[in-house]
């Protein structure tokens, strides 16, 4: 019977039925879901007791996601988060364990991307400000019709009273400047005081430059492309280039005019540019004039010279990688930043401008390289501008001393080291008569005496003015505004700062031993360190040297312990604390945080308490961070403020060793020697990777020191002292030059 035939009665029973149905169905529908989520919660509960079971370890030897040297930049390796991350779905798939949320790997990849988008957001605002004519107001006073004239032909740079602010902050007051062609001139002073802002003030004629006068600073890297980095250096002297296509021009045209071309039918060959007409031949014979005068002949002989000398090597017979990495005929986009600076810096000294200016050209150099840089400007004909917090770099090239103090430029005939005696006795000077000035006024106004107030304020200015003339004399004033009025004594403006690090606890040796160790990166050909045998105790002193790419960050590593050797035995005291300084040293930095905020949250004092903002405070400015930036976010800290930063975390650390890859680029002159002057006086052991010959030679002072050379797979203790291996280099780079 179907539905339509139910009777009233009968329809009504039917649904009173499916109801009761319906709920019996939810009911255990209801129990069934209870039953369920039962059941996943008794399962969730299970899953801890699950993850106690040892994971395998995953070795450290691949992590190449930041390479320690040079030769891994730009190559295609196998990253050791790839590696690791299968390793890791190895141990879930054979577990059968559901991880919820990233893993550790990928938190670390996220925090990557984000230090390096913090890094270029900061390098961008920096950029744009210099690119911003508001930014910096330079007030530069009327030039006479004579003035004009003198410098319509000459070859130096000279500015009288000018001043430049940035933002409202003086950086420069009432100064002036003169750059004499043919000198070489070393611009110094403390970070932060504006010296790069005047060589780029400089470079981009807003500090007025004669138009004749080519300027050239080489301030970014090359822009990686398919060139070869030899192409490339050629590829700088843009005339050189256009004569070349030039010459091509003209003798396809005179064969074409010699086979009856109907192409050309005259031997007059037409400028493009002016609309003018030449004589073909005549033409063509001017074209090889200039182009033997430019040395075309010998151009990619010059630029290979310079490239060599900078590091770069020609390509192995049997095409190995190694040392070829850094070959002279690899495309530029295949090397890194650093690399791509050094192609910047050849391609500079190739074209040879007029004045050339060089900001910290020795930063991405090896010590080899800095040596044939200073050799190779000993020679430089032409003028130069360098800034540099090299000491021996700048005695040995510069023959004038620009000081960049108490905004004011002030100007010293002579090398660094001449400069450095006679700014002392020029500060011992002033601070004489600045006491002198105000015992004299004491007794004036002790007195009530306004005459006598006024007669000690002109004898002052008078004694001003004597003295002013005798620096001029003796060299050490040579730029100074003879109509300014005569200034009264005041006390010296100096820049101080002191590095400490804590005294460690004794530990018995070795700290740190390496035996019979190699190490090879898994998948890179060519590069491998063999049979190491060194260690480490507390009062070591060790300098690495090397050429870049040979395996110094490598050893290092080796030796903190971020890789294991692939071979041999590496041991380390349980109980050691090491201190690490990389090139790379932003990665251990928090962008978003402040100074205070990172130092407090990373480290604690020795009873376990956290430290006061005003301890921290006062721990960061000993290293020379300045007070208004304890507050600022690390993004916005300069390279040199974010050093002070990682100094002073390596000291709340507390280490028994310092493991130390360049420490001093990021670092001005009074802050190498205060870190120089804190390794001679820490307790425990200094391992030093570094270019500076001024910090190897205060360091390496006592029968503990070594030097242990990297090259060619090998780690070999250096049979003498640095001054012995820097004078072996010099001889070597000396003859190479003298050859050219």
């Amino acid at each position: 019977m179907g539905k339509k035939d139910e009777t009233p009665e009968q329809r009504a029973a039917r649904k009173a039925k499916e109801k009761a149905s319906g709920e019996k169905k939810e009911k255990k529908s209801d129990k069934s879901e209870k039953k369920e989520k039962k059941e996943k919660k008794e399962k969730k509960d299970e899953k801890p007791a699950q993850r106690v079971a040892p994971a395998r370890r995953v070795p450290k030897a691949p992590e190449v996601e930041r390479p320690a040297d040079d030769y891994l930049a730009g190559m295609d390796l196998p990253s050791s988060e790839s590696e690791s991350d299968g390793e890791e779905k190895v141990e879930r798939e054979e577990k059968k364990i559901e991880i919820i949320g990233p893993s550790d790997k990928q938190i670390k990849r996220q925090r990557q991307k984000e230090i390096e988008a913090a890094r270029k957001e900061a390098q961008a605002k920096a950029e744009a400000m210099m690119e911003d004519d508001d930014a910096f107001n330079v007030r530069i006073p009327n030039m006479s019709d004579e003035y004009m004239a003198a410098i319509a032909t000459s070859k130096d740079i000279k500015i009288d009273g000018f001043s430049v602010s940035a933002r409202g902050k003086p950086l420069l007051n009432n100064t002036s400047l003169t750059i004499a062609h043919g000198r070489r001139y070393g611009l110094v002073g403390p970070n932060g005081t504006g010296k790069t802002t005047v060589m780029k003030l400089l470079a981009r004629r807003k500090i007025p430059v004669p138009e004749h006068i080519d300027i050239l600073l080489v301030e970014q890297e090359v822009v990686g492309d398919d060139r070869s980095a030899l192409q490339s250096v050629v590829a700088a002297d843009v005339e050189l280039q256009e004569l070349r296509k030039k010459k091509i021009d003209l003798e396809d045209m005179m064969e074409k005019l010699a086979i009856g071309d109907s192409s050309v039918t005259e031997p007059v060959f037409k400028d493009e540019e002016t609309g003018e007409e030449h004589d073909l031949a005549v033409e063509l014979n001017k074209t090889y004039d200039r182009l033997n005068h430019k040395g075309d002949a010998t151009a990619e002989a010059r630029a290979s010279k310079i490239l060599h000398g900078l590091g770069f090597t020609v390509p192995k017979k049997d095409g190995s990688v190694g040392p070829d990495r850094f070959s002279m005929h690899n495309t530029t986009k295949s090397f890194s930043g650093g690399w791509r600076m050094r192609i910047s810096l050849a391609r500079a000294l190739f074209i040879e401008p007029t004045c050339l200016l060089l900001d910290e050209p020795t930063n991405h150099l090896d010590l080899r390289a800095v040596i044939w840089l200073e050799e190779y400007l000993m020679r430089w004909k032409k003028t130069l501008v360098v800034v540099s917090h090299d000491r021996d770099f700048l005695s040995n090239v510069t023959t004038d001393i620009v000081h960049l103090h108490d905004h004011k430029l002030d100007q010293y005939k002579g090398s660094f080291d001449q400069f450095e005696e006679m700014y002392e006795i020029r500060r011992r000077e002033a601070n004489k008569a600045y006491e002198k000035y105000e015992k004299e006024l004491k007794a004036a106004k002790k007195a009530s005496s306004k005459s006598k107030q006024d007669a000690v304020k002109d004898k002052a200015k008078k004694d001003q003015e004597r003295k002013k003339g005798k620096d001029k004399n003796k060299g050490m004033m040579v730029d100074d505004d003879e109509n300014a009025p005569a200034q009264l004594p005041e006390k010296w403006a100096d820049y101080n700062v002191k590095f400490s690090f804590p005294t460690p606890t004794e530990l018995p040796p070795p700290l740190i031993g390496l035996n019979d160790c190699c190490f090879e990166y898994p998948g890179l050909k060519g590069f491998s360190l063999d049979n190491i045998n060194i260690g480490i105790d507390m009062g070591s002193r060790v300098v690495i040297i090397g050429p870049n790419g040979a395996g110094k960050s490598t050893l290092m590593n080796l030796l903190g312990g971020d890789l294991e050797p692939t071979a041999g035995d590496s041991r380390r005291s349980h109980a050691l604390r090491i201190g690490r300084y990389s090139q790379h040293f932003v990665d251990v930095l928090a962008m978003d945080e402040n100074p205070v905020e990172f130092l407090r949250r990373k480290y604690l004092k020795d009873n376990g308490s956290s430290y006061k903002p005003e301890e921290i405070r006062a721990k960061l400015g000993r290293f020379g961070l300045p007070g208004h930036n304890h507050l600022t976010p690390v993004v916005k800290l300069s390279g040199g403020q974010k050093a002070r930063v990682v100094f002073t975390a390596i000291a709340l650390s507390n280490p028994h060793i310092l493991l130390l890859d360049e420490p001093t680029n990021h670092l001005d002159m009074q802050s190498i020697d205060a870190l120089a002057d804190a390794l001679n006086e820490f307790e425990g052991g200094v391992i030093m990777i570094t270019h500076d010959a001024h910090i190897c030679e205060t360091v390496l002072d006592d029968e503990k020191s070594e030097i242990w050379v990297v090259d060619e797979g090998k780690v070999d203790k250096f049979n003498g002292d640095f001054e012995e291996y820097r004078k072996q280099l010099v001889a070597e780079i000396a003859a190479e030059l003298d050859d050219q």
